[in-house]
């Protein structure tokens, strides 16, 4: 009967868990069809909402499973999660091989979940409250206002998530690897931030594995063989009534493997409420000596700072996961070394002294492993010390002091040894080699380095607009532009990045040629682009404004002026616009306000003193409009309009009525 009652269970959560990944794919042929769906239901998105205030649809979708995890506990991590999911797969097939799996008990790898927690959604916070920066204010972003980037709509599915190919590598190692070597959902007791989350959330919730009352528990122990999740429930049942573990996934095998049916589901006090706040520890059964789990941490810490990033391929959760299973790894090496006999999985690796053919093939793995290891730190210390170099080297060109060639020699060859030392060469680290190139003044290095990352990758925005600049500042206007253009048909933008800049400030250039060319609502469509791509941007505002003006759309044109000159747009330059299209209106007094404050931007310009002093003509103010005209003369004794208007002033005596020349 209970063989059959757990069977059940199996199937329903196996149900749900593949009902997730149909979900899944059917999201993704959803967004290959239309082009557009829904943002991703990632809870790595939390990371847009820490750090720059955007509600997105991962957040949201969070922040309801925290909160059904407070009342129900700890049931999403094996009823919804895929890694998890992966993982029980794994452990399928590792009985099915008669492959023993043996879960550890560490002291210190218990708490990276907790430091992961900490670093990704903590630690940004401290640093804002640090730098006295104000909290970010939480707001939805549209999907138009953000170049295809929104809160819950996307054109880019896989918006947040690495590469294909780096995405099932991360499944393996956390999924299969990490299962092996650590065991039974080792990834989610020895490296899951979302993990630790929800075993704090678990920790205020009524609802637990308990013992049922009505029954009587005979403690024969069913139950915690049942557990995949390497918990004495016999002994918290018995201790405490129910199951106060936070490793508790709330699989209910341990229900239906109780042949006195004396184990339920129920509402109790929660743990964090009880006396003495039993958390259900190992309670001395644990793998490793003091000094083994030191040893443990230390080179998970190692690992961790080596395989984050590395060669901009390696993403944060799969870098833990490295970290981890080669802190394992190396330790069974150490142990290999120290022990006479010694065995891992039911396969013998020393016996009396002697190395088994399994040992040696382990001991060459674990020396390859420190190999990789050594040389991977090699490669990334010196893109570490080149990427510091970049910025504070970018620091100094945009205060304007003059650069240290010491220290721009010193960044070109940490860059270059990067590169040499390194297995591939990163198109990131090439394109900030090849600007070190360019302020150095090898142009040639700089410009073949930027045009080999294009050919590589035809998609790279930055390089090819970089191009385009460099282009247009030899001179060379028609390369610039067919760069440019390129760069909006198959430049793909990345997150995080000044993609969607570089491809408005394209979409702007092409669109002022084409204005050139009288091509104009071809021209309207590359500003819209540009405006949309960099909407803080003044630049598209104004030349839509002269776009406007020029079709006799004052009204639309006065409003992108006031936006551009919001954006930060050259203030003067706006101010004689708008006070240009108010005028055409006959808006005088609008006009005056205008030209008023560009005369005390631009005291020395005698056309803007003339043209103030023919609206305070104009306006029945005539001393105020001969000291203008008087001062345009004065700053340039050449001007003839302003001459001209002092003599009409002077004429007809300067009432209000006068018809002194309009500028």
């Amino acid at each position: 009967m209970a063989t059959e009652r757990t069977r059940s269970y199996g199937k329903w959560r196996t149900a749900t868990l593949v009902g997730v990944h149909v979900l899944f794919i059917a999201h993704f042929v959803h967004w290959k069809l239309r082009g557009t769906t829904l943002a991703p239901l990632e809870f790595n998105e939390v990371l847009y909402t820490i750090h720059q205030g955007i509600v997105t649809a991962g957040f949201i979708f969070m922040a309801l499973v925290i909160v059904a995890t407070l009342f129900f506990g700890r049931f999403f991590c094996s009823w919804g999660c895929h890694i998890l999911a992966l993982q029980d797969s794994c452990g399928w097939l590792m009985e099915k091989l008669r492959i023993p799996r043996t879960s550890i008990r560490s002291r210190t790898l218990v708490w990276i979940p907790f430091v992961v927690m900490g670093y990704l959604f903590i630690w940004p916070q401290i640093l804002a409250l640090f730098h006295g920066l104000d909290p970010t204010p939480l707001h939805v972003v549209e999907a138009s206002a953000a170049g295809g980037w929104s809160s819950f709509s996307t054109d880019n599915l896989w918006r947040n998530l690495p590469p294909p190919g780096i995405a099932v590598l991360t499944f393996f190692i956390c999924g299969f690897l990490i299962v092996y070597l650590l065991g039974s959902r080792g990834f989610c007791y020895q490296a899951c931030p979302y993990g630790a989350i929800f075993s704090i959330a678990d920790q205020f919730a009524p609802g637990r594995i308990a013992l049922n009352v009505a029954k009587d528990c005979t403690s024969c122990g069913l139950c915690t063989k049942a557990c995949t999740s390497d918990i004495l429930v016999h002994k918290e049942l018995a201790e405490h009534g129910m199951v106060t573990n936070p490793r508790c996934l709330k699989d209910l095998d341990c229900i239906a493997a109780c042949p006195e049916d004396a184990i339920t589901y129920g509402f109790r006090k929660p743990p964090m409420f009880r006396k003495g706040h039993p958390l259900g520890t190992y309670e001395g059964r644990y793998s490793f000596t003091w000094g083994e789990d030191i040893l443990l941490a230390v080179t998970f810490l190692i690992a961790m700072f080596i395989f984050r990033g590395l060669y901009d391929a390696v993403a944060f959760l799969l870098a833990v996961g490295l970290a981890v299973c080669s802190a394992y790894l190396v330790l069974v090496g150490y142990r290999l070394l120290k022990r006479k006999t010694m065995q891992v999985r039911g396969v013998v690796l020393r016996k009396e002294g002697r190395m088994a053919p399994a040992g040696l093939v382990y001991a060459g793995s674990t020396i390859l492993l420190v190999l990789v290891l050594a040389h991977s730190a090699v490669v990334q210390i010196h893109t570490w010390r080149g990427k510091s170099a970049m910025k504070q080297l970018a620091a100094v060109a945009a205060s304007g002091a003059k650069i240290d060639q010491e220290d721009l020699k010193a960044g070109i060859a940490h860059y270059e040894q990067a590169l040499a030392w390194g297995i591939v060469a990163p198109l990131d680290r090439r394109k900030e080699l090849a600007n070190l190139y360019l302020l150095s003044g090898r142009m040639d290095e700089g410009i073949a380095m930027l045009e080999g990352i294009v050919e590589q990758d035809p998609e790279h925005v930055e390089a090819r607009c970089r191009l385009a600049e460099l282009a247009m500042a030899a001179g060379d206007q028609r390369r610039a532009l067919d760069l440019w253009r390129t760069a909006i048909v198959v430049g793909t933008p990345r997150p995080h990045g000044r993609d969607d800049e570089l491809l408005g400030n394209a979409a702007l250039q092409v669109g002022i040629d084409l204005a050139g060319a009288g091509r104009i609502e071809e021209a309207r469509g590359m500003f819209e682009r540009s405006l949309q791509g960099s909407p803080s941007d003044p630049r598209p505002k104004l030349a839509l404004s002269a776009l406007e003006s020029a079709e006799g759309h004052d009204d639309a044109a006065i409003d992108l002026l006031e936006q551009a000159m919001r954006n930060g747009a050259d203030e003067a330059l706006v101010r004689n616009n708008l006070g240009a299209l108010h005028l055409r209106q006959g808006r005088w007094k609008e006009a005056l306000y205008q030209y008023d404050r560009l005369v005390q931007l631009r005291p020395t310009d005698s056309n803007a003193q003339y043209t103030l002093g023919v609206v305070l003509a104009r306006t029945g103010d005539p001393i105020g409009a001969r000291s203008s005209l008087q001062q345009a003369l004065a700053l340039d004794p050449g001007n003839a309009r302003a001459r001209q208007a002092l003599a009409v002033l002077a004429q007809e005596g300067g009432g209000p009525g006068n018809a002194v020349n309009e500028p």
